[in-house]
């Protein structure tokens, strides 16, 4: 109706509502749109159009397009979905998502970052911004400049993220119910065959390769971080791993962790072997989640500056 208003107030103007990823299906968005046709006056609605994207695939439009709107369509989803970017959460959840690029910086020793590029690498706008440092005060250093940096670890702000990383992280587990569970070290070869860049590895597998010598036997789950500017829960990529593996009831052992991260800016690395790998943070993230405490502080003693000057 927005986009009919808009199209109604100038004649010469066509209006194209796109749908980005929809989970609606096709004869149901084909009804819907009929009966926006029912109640927008005949001489608007042939000026409007409706298109269905999906990543990797054409754009599907229910009316013709012009080379040069059929161009724009995939710019137009990739900067709405920059500015879209986790604003459903609350302002805990905008707190530890603009918490986790600073410790990432932290550990990386990248030097301050200015209010604008935090706001590039989480997608939240500047009163967000300043809100949050303003929570981060005591541990931060403030430049000259206005840029501002972590000078030391935030130990309240951490644990209350641990404690709630679950539902911060769009947490989703997943089990094997068969008698011959597939090792993370099997699953890991066919997720290097996808060759997916926005599938990143975290978890144990994650904390060896930041840190070789980490007193860590074993590897008890495989923890993935998804790429996604919005958590939809749809994984079809695991059937590839492993077509056993289902949602985990509570309580149910599971083998494979998939996080959810939604932000512009991963942080992944990418090694030579076509792995890619999650950043610091989600890494610690997952050693505590798995239990694995020791390791933690010792992945997190580790990794964690001498000092910031």
């Amino acid at each position: 109706m927005d986009i009919a208003r808009v199209t109604a107030a100038n004649p010469t103007r066509r209006g194209i509502l796109v749908l980005d990823g929809p989970q609606i299906s096709t004869p149901r968005l084909a009804d819907e749109w009929a009966g926006a046709r029912a109640v927008i006056r005949p001489e608007v609605f042939q000026r409007l159009a409706m298109v269905v994207y999906h990543e990797g695939k054409p754009p599907q439009a229910d009316e013709p397009l012009t080379p040069g709107e059929r161009d724009q369509i995939a710019a137009v989803v990739k900067h709405e979905r920059g500015q879209a970017v986790r604003k459903v959460g609350g302002r805990s959840e905008a707190f530890f998502d603009i918490l986790r690029p600073l410790l990432i910086g932290w550990f990386r020793r990248s030097g301050p970052l200015t209010s604008k590029e935090l706001s590039a690498q989480t997608g939240f706008s500047y009163p967000t911004i300043s809100n949050a440092l303003r929570e981060l005060e005591p541990y931060l250093l403030r430049r000259s400049d206005r840029r501002v940096e972590l000078r030391t670890f935030p130990k309240d702000a951490w644990f209350r993220l641990v404690a709630q990383a679950e539902i911060v992280r769009f947490t989703q587990a997943f089990t094997d119910p068969s008698m011959r569970p597939r090792s993370p070290e099997v699953l890991l070869q066919r997720l290097r065959e996808l060759n997916r860049s926005d599938i990143a590895v975290g978890g144990v597998l994650g904390a060896r390769h930041y840190l070789p010598g980490l007193d860590l036997v074993g590897t008890p789950r495989l923890d993935l971080v998804v790429h996604a500017m919005r958590p939809d829960g749809s994984h079809d990529f695991l059937r590839k791993l492993d077509p056993a593996l289902k949602p985990a009831k509570r309580g149910e052992p599971a083998r494979v962790f998939v996080h959810t991260l939604c932000r512009p800016v991963t942080f992944f690395q990418e090694s030579g072997d076509g792995i890619v790998w999650a950043d610091e943070v989600e890494c610690l993230l997952d050693l505590h989640e798995a239990r694995l405490e020791s390791q933690a502080v010792e992945f997190l003693e580790r990794l964690a500056p001498k000092s910031i000057p």
